[in-house]
């Protein structure tokens, strides 16, 4: 308001002007932070969402063992990792093989990763021991047979054949093994997975030879289709497996 010459208030139009465009400034601001925050809420959902759903489910490798391996992931039946025996029900192959669960990533290399004298002892003092024993992404059904050729050997490349068991192209050597071509890309990704998610070291040498066989041997569809189940049963990917290619970026100090 302002006082004219002859001797009156009037409004000044100037000011209303500029109070009523405050205002609606002020109002989109009001509405703009309240659409910021719901957004803010929302991707905060998403995201515990995500972090969530790539939780592995918790089984002991009891469970594993007993039920989950044979009657979820292999209800089917399937083919064994190293020797491709076809088998249609838990423990045996075909042909009257007697099957076993093999840690592609041992379990003696996993004790002495975390620094424990014994399997028992890892239980005790560290809780991540029971999930890595247990994770389906590093279990393959085998020849019960091999188990004692498997413990404790580096995979790598062996010129000429040394030693083979019958039936199978399965070569070892001074402590290293070298499962058929058709295995060899399955062994790679499942180690690359461990390392990569448990922090499990591999050696430098036998990192490039993994990569190497993981180029010659990409996913098959019957790796990609195990992959699926295992999300189904264990809540998480083999990334590995989706995209092969992520092995390239791997290196060890």
């Amino acid at each position: 308001m302002h006082r004219s010459d002859q001797g009156y208030t009037v409004a000044n139009p100037s000011l209303s002007a500029n109070t009523k465009n405050f205002k609606i400034i002020f109002k989109n601001f009001k509405n703009l932070y309240t659409l910021m925050k719901n957004l803010l809420l929302l991707l905060s959902l998403v995201l515990a969402y995500t972090s969530y759903a790539e939780q592995p489910i918790q089984y002991t490798y009891d469970e594993i063992a007993s039920g989950v391996f044979w009657h979820q992931l292999y209800g089917e039946g399937g083919w064994t990792l190293y020797c491709g025996l076809k088998f249609n029900r838990p423990n045996i192959s075909e042909d009257m093989k007697t099957l076993a669960i093999e840690h592609v990533y041992t379990t003696i290399r996993m004790i002495r990763a975390l620094d424990c004298k014994s399997r028992r002892q890892c239980y005790e003092q560290n809780k991540q021991f029971s999930i890595m024993e247990a994770d389906l992404h590093n279990l393959y059904p085998v020849r019960l047979d091999l188990s004692n050729a498997l413990y404790d050997s580096e995979f790598g490349d062996i010129e000429g054949d040394d030693w083979r068991i019958e039936g199978c192209d399965f070569e070892r050597k001074n402590g290293v093994v070298q499962p058929r071509p058709l295995a060899r890309g399955n062994i790679a990704r499942a180690i690359f997975y461990m390392h990569d998610r448990y922090k499990l070291p591999v050696k430098r040498d036998t990192l490039q030879i993994l990569k190497k066989w993981n180029k010659e041997d990409p996913p098959s569809q019957q790796e990609i289709v195990r992959n699926d189940k295992v999300e189904k049963i264990q809540g998480n990917r083999n990334p590995f497996i989706d995209d092969h290619t992520l092995a390239d970026k791997l290196s060890v100090p």
